[in-house]
């Protein structure tokens, strides 16, 4: 897979001109003027060629969809750009667990790498851009305003929230440069295709890994109708994401036996935790109107305002197309202990009844979710063949802490529009409606937020199916690098983690040679 985490290991492994790396992507490369625009990010996101729409089915037998990117760049060429690094202790909490290098101070260096030095106030090697951008290119009143108010509620702004730890607010980290997006194929898989040692190959379906004597060997692979092998001498990395790395090591005979029996795939590897302990983030959304005509939503709640948004981007690339999906992220104490339990983000616009066009009316819009929930939920393949659907069972809100998380950021969020001057801006709060609990409002209104995790969890038992060096137990050669390998969420945000990983997986290959 060539999303965010396997387009930094295809980089890093090929700067090793003694090494042979082979890159498969289902996706392609994208060359859309859309997927450079900032703001299109939700026009995106619904283009069938560039995703995949996977069905999921929720606890109380509803349904609902989980969108991928399927491209060269994965998720990061249609995701909402933000590149949050995430909370320290979060992170220093999945060390604990047994896993090794996995630390704040691990996850830091990995980051540093990667990026780019456009971060404020930073100094870094990378070739990952990550802009914070100035407040006079997000800034406006309602944004202002929302920072005033945050301040009353103890929320401090800060220049870079991704340089920090604790309660904080800031202009959101996003990969966009010079106005346009930077997904990790730009980043990191432009620079290295020159290179005679990497061979990529877009259009091409991983199907099965290869497994003889104990070891992986490479993968069978589908391309244009023809089936081929990928032999590898060394190792073989996953890095297809939370949905489709357990799928493909059910569909090689890795996993539950019960399921390997169910889609018919003799058992290689009984690993009882593949594509189990799937844990996503469930957000909370208040919207409301407000009282002037003021922020992003005056300017591109209708037709006239996005055809001068448009002009302007084109003519300067800048304005309000130029930004990510949020202006604002933070790091929130719900709870009163002086830790951040819960991510929020804020843009000075909301989202109609769809929640896919902008309200012609000028409004606000503030998300928030748990950073850490606890219910889980499970991926399985829905069968031997890569073209069969996989099995989601999406799951939220189930156990008592998750109930009360998504209870408090929902009153955190209506103290925040209830407090000077933000208060002064709201006509009416359109959403949620008055007298709904938060957990029936979420399960009707919310869905997965794109961050899911775990399925191909890192653990210290036997039974978690890697171990702390990324390495899928009971066979040798073949490890797992994306969103899926985190037990719980290290950040509000997976794109720069899963990136992490991916730099990480580098790292141990290297170490082992």
């Amino acid at each position: 897979g060539a999303g965010a985490a396997g387009c930094v290991v295809a980089e890093r492994l090929s700067r090793d001109r003694g090494s042979a790396v082979v890159l498969v992507e289902a996706g392609r490369s994208v060359r859309h003027p859309l997927v450079r625009v900032p703001k299109g990010f939700v026009l995106a996101m619904q283009r069938s060629g560039w995703t995949y729409r996977y069905p999921a089915r929720t606890a109380d037998g509803g349904r609902e969809t989980w969108v991928r990117g399927r491209a060269l760049g994965g998720s990061t060429v249609v995701n909402g750009m933000m590149y949050l690094r995430g909370e320290p202790t979060g992170q220093d909490e999945i060390a604990a667990r047994g896993l090794d290098g996995w630390d704040a101070t691990a996850m830091t260096a990995a980051y540093d790498a990667l990026e780019r030095p456009v971060s404020a106030g930073r100094d870094d090697p990378g070739l990952l851009d990550v802009t914070v951008p100035r407040w006079a290119q997000v800034g406006d009143e309602v944004l202002e305003a929302v920072v005033a108010s945050a301040e009353t509620l103890g929320l401090p702004f800060v220049p870079d929230l991704n340089a920090g730890a604790g309660p904080r607010l800031g202009v959101t980290p996003s990969t966009i440069a010079g106005g346009r997006r930077v997904s990790a194929a730009t980043a990191f898989l432009a620079p290295a295709r020159g290179r005679p040692n990497l061979t990529v190959l877009p259009g091409t379906r991983a199907g099965r890994i290869m497994l003889a004597g104990g070891r992986a060997v490479g993968a069978v692979v589908r391309r244009g109708g023809a089936t081929r092998e990928v032999r590898a001498r060394r190792e073989t990395i996953v890095c297809a994401g939370t949905v489709e790395s357990p799928v493909l090591l059910e569909r090689s005979g890795i996993g539950r036996p019960e399921v390997l029996a169910r889609i018919g795939v003799p058992v290689q590897v009984a690993s009882p935790r593949v594509g189990e302990g799937v844990v996503e983030q469930r957000a909370v959304t208040l919207k409301a109107r407000l009282s002037r005509p003021v922020g992003l939503g005056s300017r591109l709640g209708t037709p006239v305002g996005r055809a001068r948004a448009a002009g302007r981007y084109l003519a300067t690339g800048r304005g309000p197309l130029a930004v990510g999906a949020y202006e604002l992220a933070g790091l929130v104490d719900t709870r009163g202990d002086g830790r951040p339990d819960a991510q929020v983000l804020v843009t000075s616009l909301a989202t109609d009844e769809t929640g896919l066009a902008v309200s012609r009316d000028p409004g606000l819009m503030v998300v928030g979710y748990a950073l850490r929930p606890t219910t889980v939920g499970s991926v399985h393949a829905g069968g031997a063949d890569p073209d069969d659907l996989p099995v989601i069972a999406a799951r939220f809100l189930q156990t008592e802490a998750d109930r009360a998380a998504a209870e408090r950021i929902l009153r955190w969020e209506q103290r925040l529009l209830a407090v000077a001057p933000v208060a002064g801006l709201v006509a009416e709060v359109t959403a949620p409606w008055p007298g709904v609990d938060a957990v029936s409002y979420a399960a009707l209104t919310g869905s997965g937020i794109y961050h899911a995790v775990g399925s191909c969890a890192m653990g210290p038992d036997e039974s978690d199916v890697l171990d702390c060096r990324l390495r899928v137990r009971g066979i040798d050669g073949l490890r797992v690098a994306d969103a899926s390998v985190f037990p719980s969420h290290p950040s509000g945000g997976m794109a720069a983690p899963s990136m992490a990983a991916g730099w990480r997986a580098a790292d141990l290959v290297e170490e082992e040679r």
